[in-house]
């Protein structure tokens, strides 16, 4: 993967992590409930606090990758963040699955872009 291609995703990416990141203090993208079980464990996300860590981590990751600082730590959380997300939206509501899969596709590529850095951690 060039340079250039890389530093779109990248930007692309940190761009869209800080945007999700505020928008869990802000609230200027309304996140409906989804049905039954994820409505109730995303009550329960939201209550807790636990929903504010995350965005903690999104912005501070999205920043990071935005000013091209500590790459490797912040794809590390967005890759954990992303992950969940699919699974979450997979599992709860698959029809809004789309942005989580499409975030996480980029960090995996970014990963892959990267994978000097993560070299060791792979390591079986």
């Amino acid at each position: 993967m060039n340079a250039t291609m890389l530093k779109v995703f990248r930007v692309f990416l940190g761009g869209f992590m800080v945007a999700l990141g505020l928008n869990k203090f802000l609230g200027f993208i309304p996140i409906p409930s989804p049905p039954g079980d994820g409505g109730e464990l995303m009550r329960i996300y939201v209550s807790s606090g636990f929903l504010k860590l995350i965005g903690v981590l999104e912005f501070a990751g999205g920043l990071a990758l935005v000013l091209n600082r500590f790459v490797p730590l912040a794809l590390t959380f967005i890759v954990a963040i992303m992950f969940n997300a699919c699974l979450f939206h997979a599992l709860h509501e698959p029809r809004t699955i789309v942005a989580a899969a499409v975030s996480l596709a980029l960090s995996l590529a970014l990963v892959h872009g990267h994978r000097e850095r993560f070299a060791e951690l792979l390591k079986a």
